[in-house]
Parts: C-alpha cells; sequence; structure tokens
C-alpha cells in the first residue's frame, strides 16, 4: 500500500532487537528509534519515542533533532517537501511456527516434570494431569533439579498455532521458580553441567532453536490462548505468570484463565496480540506490584473487549508486605490446597476464634491502617504475617494460619462469583 508520511519513521516492530533502552526513563526493549526510509538507517540513538507514553513519555523527534543540530544537510531537509515523499513500506515478515510434534513430544514423563510434581500436591495426581492435558504443558531436560526436569509453557494461538516455547525450572516442593544457579543443572553439549554461578536461570524461550532458525520471526500469544475458541462466551481472567494461571483454572473452572508471561510478557498491549479477546468480558488480575500499571493497560484492551476492568480487590485487602512481595492470586490460595484437611477444620477453628483462640507461643495479632480501614494481620514467631508460614510445626499453628487467611479466602471467591 503507498501511504504519504515523513522520510524518518518509528522503526517497525520486527523483534526485541528493534526495541531499545529509553534515554528518557532507562527501561530496556521500551525505546523505539526512528529510521530514515530512504536508507533504513537509525537517526542518532536518542531520536525516538518511549512506548511507557503514561509512565515517561520520551519522545525525541527528527525535527527537533535537526533543529537541535542545524547542519547544511538538516536545513535542507526542513526546506524541502521530503516529508511529503510516497513510498511503498516493506510487507511485515510472515510469523513462523514451531511444528505441533515438537509440542506432542513433550506431552509425557509427568512424573519427573517437577511442576507437575508441584500440582500433584496441590490438586492429587488426577487433576493435576487434567490441567497439563488442558494447557498442553510439556517435559523439557533442558534444567534438572531435586531429580525432575522443567516444564514447558506451550504458546497457542486461537487458531492451534504454536508461537513460542517457553521453559523454566520449578522446585517440586514449594512450587517456587528457580531463580539461583545452586543445585540446578543445564544440559549442554550432550551431557548435564552445573549451571554457571554468573548465570542466573529465568525462563528460556527455546523456539528458533527448536527452528534451526535464529532469524526466526515468532510472535508471541497468550498462554492459554487456545482454550478461547474452545469456550467462545466464557468470561476470561488474565494473570501475569503462567503457574498463577494453571493453579487458579484448578481453583476456578468457571472461566478461562490466560497468563501474559509477565508484566510485559508477550507484548500484551500489541493490538497483534490483544485482538484475541475481541468481544470478550475480561478481568485483569495483577500482581500485587503491578496493579497501577495494568489499570493503564486496561485502557488499551477496552478497543477490543466487550468489558475490562482491572480488580484491586487483592491491593485494597491485603497487607503492605504483600505488596512489597508483589504476591499473586494464587499465593492466597496455595495453602488452603496444601492441606485440605484443614476445610473439614473450618468450624471448629472459627469456634475456637470465636471463643478466645489461644495463639501459639510467640505469635499475636497486630492491627495496620490501611486505605479500605484497619487490617488485623497475625504474626508468627519469626515476626513475619502468618499468611507467609508454609510450614507449620503443630496443629496449633496450623488452625491459627487457617484463621488469619480464611475471610481474605472467602472474600475472594465471594469476589470471583461478583466479577465472573
Amino acid at each position: 500500500m503507498t501511504t504519504t508520511h515523513h522520510q524518518f519513521i518509528l522503526e517497525p516492530y520486527k523483534g526485541s532487537r528493534t526495541r531499545h533502552r529509553c534515554p528518557g526513563c532507562g527501561k530496556p526493549r521500551e525505546f523505539t528509534r526512528y529510521i530514515n526510509t530512504l536508507t533504513w538507517q537509525h537517526l542518532s540513538d536518542n531520536v525516538g519515542k518511549c512506548n511507557r507514553e503514561n509512565k515517561c513519555g520520551y519522545h525525541y523527534t527528527p525535527r527537533q533533532y535537526f533543529l537541535d543540530n542545524p547542519t547544511e544537510e538538516a536545513r535542507a531537509w526542513l526546506q524541502s517537501d521530503q516529508h511529503l515523499k510516497t513510498y511503498t513500506p516493506p510487507p511485515p515478515p510472515p510469523v513462523d511456527y514451531i511444528p505441533r510434534e515438537f509440542a506432542i513430544k513433550s506431552l509425557k514423563a509427568f512424573s519427573k516434570n517437577n511442576f507437575l510434581r508441584y500440582l500433584s500436591k496441590l490438586f492429587g495426581e488426577d487433576k493435576a494431569y487434567q490441567l497439563a492435558e488442558l494447557y498442553k504443558l510439556g517435559t523439557s531436560k533442558h534444567w534438572r533439579n531435586a531429580g525432575g526436569y522443567s516444564v514447558v509453557f506451550w504458546q497457542i494461538d486461537r487458531a492451534g498455532n504454536i508461537r513460542q516455547a517457553k521453559v523454566m525450572a520449578y522446585d517440586p516442593e514449594t512450587g517456587k521458580r528457580i531463580k539461583e544457579p545452586d543445585g540446578l543443572e543445564v544440559f549442554r553439549n550432550g551431557k548435564y553441567q552445573p549451571q554457571p554461578e554468573d548465570q542466573k536461570p529465568g525462563a528460556y524461550f527455546a523456539g528458533k532453536r527448536l527452528l534451526k532458525n535464529r532469524d526466526a520471526n515468532l510472535s508471541q500469544c497468550f498462554f492459554g490462548e487456545h482454550l478461547l475458541s474452545a469456550a467462545p462466551s466464557a468470561p476470561v481472567a488474565i494473570v501475569e505468570s503462567e503457574k498463577t494461571a494453571v493453579i487458579m483454572a484448578g481453583v476456578y473452572p468457571d472461566c478461562l484463565w490466560l497468563a501474559t508471561g509477565g508484566k510485559h510478557g508477550a507484548r500484551w498491549t500489541d493490538q497483534e496480540v490483544y485482538q484475541a479477546l475481541e468481544g470478550r468480558n475480561v478481568v485483569l488480575y495483577p500482581d500485587l506490584d503491578s496493579t497501577a500499571d495494568w489499570a493503564d493497560r486496561a485502557k488499551i484492551l477496552a478497543a477490543a473487549c466487550a468489558s475490562v476492568e482491572v480488580s484491586t480487590y487483592l491491593r485494597d485487602n491485603t497487607p503492605p508486605e504483600d505488596h512489597r512481595e508483589g504476591y499473586d492470586l494464587a499465593d492466597y490460595f496455595i495453602k488452603r490446597l496444601l492441606y485440605p484437611d484443614q476445610e473439614q477444620t473450618t468450624a471448629q477453628a472459627d469456634q475456637e476464634a470465636q471463643e478466645g483462640f489461644t495463639l501459639p507461643p510467640g505469635w499475636q495479632w497486630e492491627e495496620l491502617n490501611l486505605k479500605h480501614g484497619t487490617h488485623r494481620v497475625l504474626i508468627d514467631h519469626d515476626g513475619l504475617p502468618a499468611s507467609w508460614n508454609y510450614n507449620p510445626r503443630t496443629k496449633r499453628e496450623t488452625l491459627a494460619i487457617m484463621i488469619a487467611q480464611q475471610p481474605l479466602v472467602n472474600s475472594l471467591i465471594h469476589k470471583f462469583d461478583l466479577q465472573l
């Protein structure tokens, strides 16, 4: 298509290599530089626009750059009509997809998949495997720890195309993502080697390696997006991490749980990504440290969704300590799943609480003044909120933790019923 526009344009997105560190806010991969459409070369490295318009707003235009740097060439350009020049922009390269056989081959060895081992602790083996089938969770030998392997979160779009393979290592006991190299082995050169101390493990995107093409044009999508086609009228809940999406699907299966894969993962506010949500009723559940940022991003999604709102219930009903830790929705349900016998003792715990429950030695209630009012927080023997304690030593400690958590969990479930 022939378009009339300036000689200098913002560089079209062609992967992370076309996005740079913003000279204004310093954020990586958020700065789009201007290029000369005659030569397809960049201007100065500070001429461009930050994608974080609301948070940063940095925008240094070519015109301002030439005014600030009045060379003969710049004067000639400013006095010419080249900005009216017509040209045909190059078409975007086609998106490359990962062959399905790679995903099919990974759907095995669940007993050695550390993430599946943790899901089995939460839900039991049968339900854990059902969730693995629902989200097409794979097993990868890229990392090895605690006698098991890493998980593959396949990104599958509405049409069933596989967009990316995200490999992550988890602790099968705590369910925490492995962020330190201690005790972790990586498969390299045909054998396992200790994870290098100077390379902290993160998410490993295996798409280009599977395709054996470093220049492959891979475009990510929401994790769990393939579920949208199966339930075209179901409400949609979006969280940040793949782990949270899978766990919440087990807790509250009446809606579709998708994940962005990070605060800005999959570039989920790009139209090419969020158009998958067209016509859907969507509720966003950000981590506690991302509520304000996601509120801004919800305005972008509103262009496609039938309705979109950001849940602030966690932010308004949890103590500041949880905010600093960046807790997410699943954190408030995991303990309940780990100790299912507590469901039978709810009545006993409520009765003991009403009758003046005797706290374990060294535990105490503290009152915090929050935005919505006064909030009682149970502090354990380590001086930390009891909600952080995943290893109660006695039955009394278990009951005390449940008493502190039960009102929030009940309120969250009620809130789901209202919103979804």
